[in-house]
């Protein structure tokens, strides 16, 4: 069997000291294959947002192990691992995060114009026909619904070919209808581009659509 993709083991993340600690991730090992579609799901509070920012190398555990690909996460130094998020990891969020002065083009490319590389036009064509995208690119977040807004986040998740997507809450800020959609986008975009996705969600009909779903509560992951 091959070497999962994500191998995260015995991650704890606590937060203050003293009676005032919080146990925010307990003793957390997860192993994730790659192409699969994981759903990790929790009430507000669970731990689920920060075991995923740890996952995505946004935030450091207490103690425990992260390997992604082949690549220990936490060994490596801030400019590596700021490095390692641009190349390694896309990221989609409940609230889009594109930026207002920037079309939607440009808010796609973001993740190349940091990392100093060049556009592959036919592979950003690509994403943009498979989203849905291709008479957008020359608007700005305002002048799209929210919808557009998430797909053109997708877009910029995938812009750099990552091997993990993680998703928090993707379809949080949308209506049922554009939920579906986005859902659905999702799940295509990582089977078409060969990538992993985790998402997480206090939904359980989104997180019946994954391959796996696995439960979060006061920090403990049950499968």
């Amino acid at each position: 069997m091959s070497e999962p993709i994500v191998n995260a083991q015995n991650l704890v993340k606590v937060y203050g000291t003293g009676e005032a600690a919080v146990r925010a991730l307990d003793d957390v090992s997860l192993t994730v294959e790659k192409g699969e579609f994981l759903a990790v799901v929790g009430q507000s509070g669970s731990g689920k947002s920060t075991l995923l920012h740890i996952l995505g190398a946004m935030d450091n555990p207490t103690s425990g192990s992260l390997t992604v690909d082949g690549i220990d996460v936490f060994a490596m130094k801030e400019a590596q691992l700021a490095e390692y998020r641009r190349r390694n990891v896309g990221f989609v969020f409940q609230f889009f995060n594109l930026l207002p002065v920037m079309t939607a083009k440009e808010n796609i490319l973001v993740p190349l114009s940091l990392d100093g590389k060049k556009e592959d036009e036919e592979y950003m064509e690509d994403i943009v026909s498979t989203l849905g995208l291709t008479d957008r690119m020359s608007h700005y977040p305002h002048q799209l619904s929210g919808g557009q807004q998430q797909r053109v986040a997708i877009a910029r998740a995938l812009i750099a070919r990552p091997s993990v997507i993680l998703a928090d809450e993707p379809t949080g800020n949308l209506d049922s209808e554009s939920g579906k959609e986005i859902l659905s986008l999702l799940k295509n975009s990582i089977k078409k581009y060969d990538q992993t996705l985790i998402l997480i969600t206090h939904d359980n009909s989104i997180a019946s659509s994954a391959d796996r779903i696995v439960t979060i509560r006061d920090g403990k992951l049950f499968d």
